[in-house]
């Protein structure tokens, strides 16, 4: 067997003198054949350690502005252990340097031969002990905090289990006596979940299961607390929330649970849920006793036909808060509760606008973001003529003089609007009938239902009259690429989902790699959404995206 023979380590000496380098040079050579020594003076120094591959460096401390020659080396020299040599006259200074993070210090004077390379010795193996002490620390506080997660995480959901909500709400509680401030709870109970498990597995329940959680995080706010209790009950607690306003919450959280089906490999399957919501009094003692009351709201909704809002007492069910659901439809049909916001598009490379999304909004409140106007209008029949009122609204806001018209402008449609519309009509709502500037429909490729072959002619005739067609919020799903073979879009916009986060999950960031490779073959312009970062932006660029745009650049405004 070879004999393993230990790798020799590698020591730069910074010294302005030729000879002191030789005697020490000649010092380390004959007392140990462990180390290699490399010579430079001041000036090269810094240029040496940049190049790395060392493990100490032995620096002679110049007579004028040692301190700060040292703290550059310092500064450059990362993780490697530095040993100051200094004269008599320099030894305040060399104590100061120790201060900074010198390993140790020797006095020119007092240097002998076994005591040099011991120092050295000494310091390499310092360094090595320290850097061994920051991994186990390091990992330690990994295993610790996912310790804490699975202490108070729901390992399938990734949200609160029974224990973190406990703390949550012993939190809120605290924070809400002190602020005066109310809390709300909203229990949340998938109806018939048994038959999903029952008929098609608990593996199939269990992808369900992941998918409510996500709709839930996308509806709800950040501060909102969720957790899943076990089963198909899901827990949400609403800090500073009024219980009129939580029933309007619970409302958003049942049209979002119920909104799209999930599509599984081999069928649909559509969810729905009974939601029970209570206002949390001051008093409250236990989560037990939350949980309780909650299930009588809930029961009270699956008494009247499940998939519906409740508050355990009849005259406080949702349907006493009709008339704040018929104000807000009444002014849907009226069209005047509308405005627009924008976004610009990035030619990502120059970091140059090349474009602007037009971006709709509700009336304030609980319904103005997208999302929740658009499941109200689904579920009170007036997504088309919600629909068209926003597209007009958008329109509009393009002809603000602050636009370079030379850019294109990117407006959204339901696939139903543009079945349900006659192109020549729709044509009407663009200034001059598009041809006045550059502008694109974006088609959401999540809002697709079955075969996209329904909507080519009509994406074709969008084209035939000068206007871009765009799929939006592409992924990986199972209809993407038949969506883009068959529909031809002009633009292929990737849903941020699949941007965000490229920087720090090299399986995220193959995966889309491969997509942009898809769409560059398909010959669509390829458009990123969910920049973040000047990092994703990097690596999006060299990817060969050309355009995107995300929050890195500001919130729609």
């Amino acid at each position: 067997m070879t004999q393993m023979v230990d790798k020799k380590q590698n020591v730069l000496l910074i010294e302005d003198s030729p000879q002191v380098s030789g005697e020490l040079q000649k010092v380390l050579k004959d007392l140990s054949s462990d180390f290699s020594m490399e010579y430079v003076d001041q000036k090269r120094g810094l240029e040496r350690i940049e190049k790395g591959g060392l493990d100490l460096i032995l620096m002679d401390l110049p007579v004028k502005d040692g301190l700060d020659a040292f703290l550059k080396v310092m500064a450059g020299s990362s993780r490697v252990p530095v040993v100051v040599l200094s004269g008599e006259e320099q030894e305040t200074t060399a104590v100061e340097a120790m201060k900074h993070g010198a390993t140790d210090y020797i006095l020119k004077r007092s240097i002998d031969e076994k005591g040099l390379v011991q120092s050295i010795r000494h310091a390499i193996q310092l360094k090595r002990t320290e850097d061994q002490l920051k991994d186990v620390t390091t990992r330690l506080n990994a295993a610790t905090e996912r310790l804490e997660q699975m202490a108070n995480k729901d390992m399938l959901t990734e949200l609160l289990n029974r224990n973190g909500l406990e703390a949550a709400l012993q939190n809120e509680f605290n924070r809400a006596q002190r602020g005066g401030w109310q809390l709300c709870a909203i229990l949340v109970d998938c109806d018939d979940f048994d038959r999903i498990n029952s008929t098609m597995g608990h593996a199939v329940g269990d992808v369900v299961l992941k998918e409510i959680a996500v709709r839930l995080r996308e509806t709800l706010r950040p501060t909102d607390h969720i957790a899943r209790l076990g089963g198909d009950e899901f827990l949400v607690l609403l800090p500073d929330t009024r219980f009129a306003e939580g029933m309007l919450v619970a409302e958003k959280v049942r049209l979002a649970v119920a909104e799209n089906p999930l599509r599984l490999a081999s069928e649909t399957i559509r969810v729905t849920s009974s939601l029970g919501v209570m206002a949390l009094p001051y008093e409250f003692s236990s989560i037990e006793e939350m949980i309780s009351l909650a299930r009588l709201a809930v029961r009270e909704s699956k008494m009247l036909g499940k998939n519906r809002v409740s508050s355990g007492e009849k005259h406080k069910s949702l349907g006493a808060d009709k008339e704040i659901l018929t104000e807000l439809t009444e002014r849907l049909r009226r069209g005047d509760c509308f405005r627009a916001v924008s976004m610009p598009v990035f030619l990502l490379a120059e970091e140059k606008v090349v474009g602007h999304e037009i971006l709709s909004r509700g009336p304030a409140g609980a319904f103005e973001m997208p999302d929740d106007l658009f499941r109200v209008s689904v579920e009170y029949n007036l997504l088309t003529i919600v629909d068209l009122r926003c597209l007009k609204t958008c329109l509009a806001h393009t002809l603000d003089p602050k636009f370079d018209k030379d850019v294109t402008f990117h407006v959204n449609l339901f696939p139903s609007t543009i079945i349900d519309t006659p192109i020549e009509r729709l044509l009407t709502l663009f200034p001059d009938n598009g041809k006045s500037a550059n502008y694109c429909i974006e088609i959401s490729e999540q809002q697709f239902i079955g075969d996209p072959a329904y909507l080519r002619t009509h994406v074709q005739a969008l084209r035939d009259q000068g206007i871009k067609v765009a799929i939006d919020d592409v992924g990986f799903g199972r209809s993407s690429l038949e969506s883009l073979i068959i529909l031809e879009p002009d633009i292929v916009k990737i849903d941020r989902k699949y941007v965000s986060g490229i920087s720090e999950d090299l399986v995220k960031a193959r995966n889309l790699e491969r997509l942009v490779r898809v769409v560059n073959a398909l010959g669509s312009e390829l458009v990123a959404e969910g920049i973040e970062n000047k990092e994703e932006l990097r690596i999006l660029v060299e990817m060969g995206v050309i355009y995107g745009q995300g929050w890195y650049w500001g919130k729609p405004a």
